[in-house]
C-alpha cells in the first residue's frame, strides 16, 4: 500500500526560487526512507507540503490514497492528528513535565484521561524515559529532551512519523540512541521519513535514501548510502 505519494509536485516560493521541481516518489505502509541532500535542496520543503505548512505549485500530494492538495482548512488539523512530527529543536513546552508535554498531544485531540493514564507510560517507557516523567525539560539533557520530542510525536499511533534533522544537535552516541528508537517505531509499522545532512547515520542504517539538489530527485536507492 502507498502510504506517501507525490505526483508531478513542484513548489516555488514567492521570491521566484525553486524548492521543488516535478517530484515524482511512492512511499510504502512502513517503509524507513532517509532524504538527504544539501541545505537548500528541498527536504524541509517535502515535510512541510505533506503537513499542509504549505502549498504546492503544482501536482498532486496523496496520504494513504487520499489528495490533500484541495483539502478545506478545517480538515487540517485532522490531517495532522494522523503525522508525528520530530524536529531538530525539541518544541517541548517549558512549564509542563515530560508526562504532561507528552499527554498534551492526546489532549488536544479529546483523548479521555484513562487512555492517557494508560498511553503516556506506555510511550514513556518506549523511548527508554519511563523514570523521568515528572521531569521538567530544563532537567533533562538535549537527547532526553529529543526522546520525549519522538514520544509526544508517537503517542497517538500515527500511520506516519515525519522527522527534520532530528539528531542535528545531539553527539554522536546520543544520535544512535535517536534512531535505534525510529527504528523501533518504525517495526510497529509506521512509515518513517527522515530528513538529515548525518552521512554516518544513513550509511549505518542501510534504508532506502532519496536525495535531492535543487528541488530534484537525483538518486531513490533502496538500502543505500550517502556518500560524497
Amino acid at each position: 500500500m502507498k502510504m506517501i505519494e507525490f505526483k508531478n509536485v513542484s513548489k516555488i516560493y514567492d521570491n521566484d526560487t525553486v524548492a521543488l521541481k516535478d517530484i515524482d516518489l511512492n512511499v510504502d505502509k512502513g517503509e524507513f526512507v532517509f532524504m538527504v541532500g544539501p541545505s537548500g535542496s528541498g527536504k524541509s520543503t517535502f515535510i512541510k507540503l505533506l503537513i499542509k505548512e504549505i502549498d504546492e505549485t503544482k501536482g498532486n500530494i496523496f496520504i494513504a490514497g487520499r489528495n490533500i492538495c484541495n483539502l478545506k482548512n478545517s480538515r487540517i488539523p485532522q490531517l495532522r492528528r494522523n503525522i508525528g512530527c520530530v524536529f531538530q529543536d525539541f518544541k517541548l513546552l517549558p512549564n509542563k513535565t515530560a508526562f504532561e508535554n507528552v499527554a498534551f498531544a492526546l489532549e488536544v485531540i479529546g483523548r479521555p484521561g484513562y487512555e492517557i493514564k494508560v498511553q503516556v507510560p506506555q510511550v514513556l517507557k518506549l523511548v527508554g524515559l519511563h523514570t523521568r516523567g515528572s521531569s521538567y525539560p530544563h532537567q533533562l539533557s538535549g537527547g532526553e529532551q529529543q526522546r520525549i520530542s519522538i514520544a509526544r510525536a508517537f503517542v497517538n499511533r500515527p500511520p506516519i512519523l515525519l522527522a527534520d534533522e532530528p539528531t542535528g544537535n545531539l553527539d554522536p552516541a546520543t544520535s544512535e540512541g535517536i534512531m535505534k528508537i525510529l527504528s523501533r517505531i518504525n517495526l510497529t509499522g509506521t512509515t518513517v521519513v527522515m530528513a538529515t545532512h548525518d552521512r554516518s547515520i544513513v550509511n549505518s542504517m542501510r534504508r532506502r535514501v532519496v536525495e535531492l539538489e535543487e528541488g530534484e530527485i537525483i538518486r531513490d536507492q533502496k538500502r543505500g548510502v550517502y556518500g560524497d
